[in-house]
């Protein structure tokens, strides 16, 4: 590996754990200006996950960008209130659509990325827990604690250490967030 890819490594993975922690601890707090610092921190992690040749995880981070946007479009300072709610069934199936999602990923890219079973069920359980976050569904929490937990076992298998930091602290946050989430 070349000495710039070390460079990069060294300040890159870091510093966008620490723009994607402002953004999970601004969204927690309602704040607008969270969804800057998830656009920022999604690009450098898309750059980080690709060199460590995680491509679907790089995928989902560009998808995170464009949901930075939109979430900053979505909120435009004002969070929803009540916060809406969705059915059970509605849930169920989302759940299915991704668990039929989430078999075409690992079989499609067996091979191809690393873990792939693993790196598709973070994407596709990602996928999904952003859609509910975004549509300001509190059961999103539960999502993001299976796959920010899942998570962990993915960064922590490919040796990015801050990887695996930031999911150990958003399972925490999740948690967290499951019981005390009020914008």
């Amino acid at each position: 590996m070349s000495e710039g890819k070390r460079t990069w490594h060294r300040w890159g993975e870091p510093l966008a754990v620490a723009l994607n922690l402002a953004y999970t601890l601004g969204y927690q707090a309602g704040e607008s200006w969270a969804f800057l610092a998830a656009g920022i921190g999604s690009l450098v992690f898309l750059l980080v996950c690709w060199q460590r040749q995680m491509k679907l995880e790089a995928a989902l981070w560009l998808y995170y960008i464009a949901m930075a946007i939109y979430g900053g479009w979505a909120v435009q300072d004002a969070w929803p209130d009540p916060l809406p709610t969705a059915s059970i069934e509605t849930h169920a199936v989302s759940i299915l659509l991704s668990a039929i999602a989430w078999w075409g990923l690992q079989w499609h890219f067996k091979g191809k990325t690393w873990r792939p079973k693993l790196d598709a069920f973070t994407t596709v359980g990602s996928l999904l827990a952003t859609y509910w976050m975004l549509q300001f569904v509190h059961a999103n929490w539960l999502y993001w604690i299976a796959v920010n937990a899942a998570a962990i076992v993915l960064y922590a298998s490919r040796g990015l250490k801050w990887g695996t930091l930031l999911f150990i602290v958003y399972t925490v946050l999740s948690i967290e967030g499951w019981f005390n989430f009020i914008p």
